[in-house]
Formats: C-alpha cells, structure tokens, sequence
C-alpha cells in the first residue's frame, strides 16, 4: 500500500471462518485490550463497557491497576464477576502508564494488542474494523482518528483529523515525524493545527511487538506514545490509518463546558519529549535519513519552546510580566508560539466582530 495508492473503501470487519482463520492460532484471542488504571473508579466503566460492546466479540480486557488509591479495584473486580473476560492485573507500586501497559502486553493472549486509556473509549465497530483491515493488507499496526469527547459536557465535540482522505493512509516514519509537529506550517492555512499522530491510539499486531522485543519506555510518563509508536516504525513497522474515528478521547477541558474532565491523570511535561527525542537520536542516529534527524530536532526545538511559551503564560497569570518576556526572550523557539497565539486572538477578535 503507498502513499499515492490508497485503498478507496471502507475495510470490512474480520472474516472468522474456518478458511478465513486457516493458519491462525486458535486458541488465542482476536484482541487483548489494555486498560491501564490510576484512580479511575468513577469513569473506568464506560471504558470496559464500550470494549464488551464491541460487534467483535473475541475480546479480552486487561485492566492495569497502578496502585489506586480509590475504589477502581472494586469497580474492575465487580465487573469482572459478570464477564470472565475481564481480568485485573495490580502493580506493586505505581509506576506509570508505560509500566502498566507493559504489564498488560506482558498477560496478552491475543493476536492484536489495543490501549484504551481508562477515560476514554470504544466506538462500537472499532477493534472489527481496525483488526480486519491489518488482517487484509498484513499490518502491524493500525490506527485511526479519533473523536473528542467532552466529559463534563457528555457529548462529541468533533474528530481530530488525523484522516480526513477518506481513504486508507500509509503511515511511514517520515510522516509520522512530520505529522508531530507543535506547531506545523498548516496552521496557518487552516486555522487549527493538525492533530499530532501520537495521541493516536494504533493497535499492534502482537507478534510483531514480540519479535522486535518492543515495549513502552517506563521511565516517560508523558511523550510515551511518540517514543513507542517511533520505535516501531523505525523497526519496520507496516502501519496505516483507516478513513474513519472510532477512539473517543476525553479533553483535558472540554470545548463546550470550559471545564476540566477530572479524568486524565497524566502530567504534561514538555521536558520528557526532549528526553525522548534525545534517546531516539543516541539510539537509532545512525540509521535515520537527513530528513528524519531533522525533523526529530525540529520536534525536540519546538517543545522546548512550547514549554517556555507555558510557562510565560503562568507567569503572566502571576501578574510576573518582566519575567514572562523574559523568559520567552531567552527561549527563541517560543516565538513561533507567540505569534501563533496573536494569529489566534486576531481571527476570534474578527470572527466575533
């Protein structure tokens, strides 16, 4: 499959006839889901039910619990009793979603492999169509747009577009590093920036994560996604983008409540995509395209000066001016941001009037 050749259709969901799965191993599930947990008890339902509702029945769901300190162990442990494919997995300590993911890479019995955070979840046709579009065109991975999702509001606020050809999209490495931009180019053009592909949530076919030895960096606990997905990539992962949202993703503020979820339990820290680019550049330098260092530096720049663009911002909020300007004066790949935020007050300010 090429960039310049796409599939022109919706894929279909998995053929599981016997001739369909001749050489597949059958004791094994269709898909394992990963639901890592952290204090989840008042919305981690919603995520499993959205999985047990799936049209592919032939389901397992790992749920991850990192020491909560809540009551999401009973809620799993309840839900659990009345679907023997639910199972817990609890860590010794918390360690982050990387760890907990790996934990539940680690009990999989499936085929594929699909993370579902604990505040998001499911469209019901999602793992069907995903699965039986990696079956057909041999992927190892497989992802899709997403759609966001308002908590507070209870209600779709709109897709990401991540794909919006309306045909199967190949993801290469280059494409994905382009595509991870804090600030790319189009935004100029369009109003909006393209969403990042690594708050996509592909599935992985499992063999291909077993064979690469692959899994998730347990010292990021933010920026994991990006690390992951890359590595992947440049081991020589087939991967593609269907033409349709079926990943839910619940905003950190909701686009029509102005208010914070109270779900998400991940940190943002511009600092760990720097880590991660670093590794990715000690690690695998040798091995890139010109092209691929490249926009590996320039994602590692911009987060720098999307960091400091934040952190103008708090101190603004501080009534700390001079220190603001100061500090987006010292940090030269901020500017980029604050001209970016002036373009962005400018066409409210014109929409408006």
């Amino acid at each position: 499959m090429r960039d310049d050749d796409p599939q022109q259709r919706r894929p279909e969901a998995p053929d599981m006839s016997a001739s369909a799965t001749e050489g597949l191993d059958r004791s094994a599930v269709a898909v394992s889901v990963v639901i890592p947990a952290f204090n989840a008890a008042g919305f981690i339902g919603r995520a499993i039910s959205s999985v047990q509702e799936q049209i592919l029945q032939d389901v397992e769901i790992i749920v991850v619990d990192d020491c909560s300190r809540d009551d999401t162990v009973a809620v799993v442990q309840g839900l659990a009793r009345a679907d023997p494919r639910i199972s817990l997995v609890r860590s010794p300590q918390n360690a982050g979603p990387s760890a907990a993911r790996n934990r539940g890479i680690a009990a999989a019995k499936g085929r594929w492999i699909a993370v579902l955070d604990a505040d998001d979840a499911y469209a019901p046709d999602r793992l069907a169509l995903l699965i039986g579009l990696g079956e057909e065109e041999g992927l190892d991975m497989v992802g899709d747009d997403i759609r966001y999702f308002d908590a507070v509001a209870g209600a779709e606020t709109g897709r990401g577009g991540a794909n919006e050809t309306g045909a199967v999209k190949a993801v290469t490495l280059d494409g994905f590093l382009v595509a991870s931009m804090f600030r790319p180019s189009a935004l100029a053009l369009t109003g909006r920036p393209p969403l990042q592909y690594a708050l996509l949530k592909f599935i992985f076919r499992r063999s291909f994560i077993e064979d690469s030895g692959l899994r998730y960096p347990e010292h990021l606990r933010d920026n994991e996604d990006f690390h992951f997905y890359a590595r992947c990539l440049i081991a020589g992962a087939k991967a593609a983008l269907a033409p349709f949202a079926g990943y839910l993703y619940t905003q950190r503020v909701g686009s029509l409540s102005g208010r914070k979820s109270g779900q998400t339990r991940t940190l943002v820290d511009r600092s760990r995509v720097v880590v991660a680019v670093d590794e990715l550049l000690q690690a695998h330098g040798r091995d890139l395209s010109s092209r691929q260092l490249a926009l590996l530096r320039a994602r590692r720049s911009q987060a720098m000066g999307l960091g400091a663009f934040e952190k103008a911002l708090a101190l603004v909020h501080e009534r700390r001016a001079f220190s603001a300007l100061r500090l987006l004066a010292m940090t030269p790949p901020s500017w980029g941001f604050v001209s970016q935020a002036l373009v962005q007050r400018a066409r409210r300010t014109t929409t408006a009037g």
